[in-house]
């Protein structure tokens, strides 16, 4: 409604659980004064985070040639975003009743969060150990997910893009985590490694593809290597983001 005024966490909890695409140019445009401007911003902090095969137009992921991603650099915004603990929270809220406005008297307007696997009463997709964390869809990107769970203190972070349905109707994402997450609990644990040298030390990972080296090892008494099943699609482009990340949320931390 024009002229509505929001609190900032309104928006947020808008913009995370139904996916309100005008919610999320709002908080851009009120973070960096346009959206494009925001975009540059998104662009910065994906590199910043090491992301090498992204690029972003606009903060809701509405279909855009310019606009791709990758399943692993997902991955990699979802696992800074996890940081911030209003996010968290705002990401496992299943229901959420927007507050009475200046244009609006009543407080009967409530959002559904889209992520099933953190709903109870979602028979077939519910997660018990299920943290989040976004949903997505456009035409050319089809269904996708990025989603987290946490059992005996180990978080996993599986990004799935590009799904259909399965021939029963359900949802082949949700049942896709699900499934990757039993294998990921049952499969791989989390270990502190004692680094006892000052030298510089290569910790090798077992099952992965790259060797972890710690610079600064009398930093890191306790170097905690943890197995994460992000290289499910490590090659698809998404052309999905479909939720807002790191400068929105440096900015809006602050804030809530």
């Amino acid at each position: 409604m024009h002229g509505e005024e929001f609190r900032v966490e309104d928006l947020m909890y808008a913009m995370l659980l139904p996916s309100a695409n005008d919610a999320a140019n709002v908080l851009a445009e009120h973070v960096a004064g346009s959206i494009s401007d925001f975009a540059v911003l998104m662009n910065e902090k994906a590199e910043e985070i090491g992301c090498t095969n992204s690029h972003f137009t606009n903060p809701s992921g509405v279909h855009d040639v310019n606009l791709y991603s990758t399943a692993f650099d997902l991955s990699l915004i979802a696992r800074y975003a996890m940081n911030f603990d209003t996010f968290r929270k705002i990401i496992t809220t299943t229901s959420y009743t927007l507050p009475a406005t200046n244009k609006y008297p009543k407080s009967d307007r409530t959002l559904e969060i889209s992520n099933a696997l953190v709903r109870p009463d979602s028979k077939n997709y519910y997660y018990e150990y299920a943290t989040g964390i976004k949903t997505g869809y456009t035409n050319p990107a089809k269904d996708c997910l990025v989603a987290s769970a946490k059992k005996d203190n180990v978080e996993f972070i599986i990004v799935v893009l590009g799904t259909d349905s399965l021939e029963n109707g359900l949802r082949k994402k949700f049942i896709d985590c699900k499934t990757l997450f039993d294998f990921a609990f049952d499969n791989y644990t989390s270990h502190y490694l004692e680094l006892q040298q000052e030298n510089e030390k290569e910790v090798k990972v077992t099952y992965y593809d790259y060797v972890t080296e710690a610079t600064s090892p009398s930093s890191f008494s306790n170097f905690k290597v943890l197995f994460l099943v992000i290289d499910y699609f490590r090659t698809l482009f998404c052309k999905c983001v479909n939720f807002l990340f790191a400068p929105l949320i440096d900015f809006l931390a602050s804030l809530v």
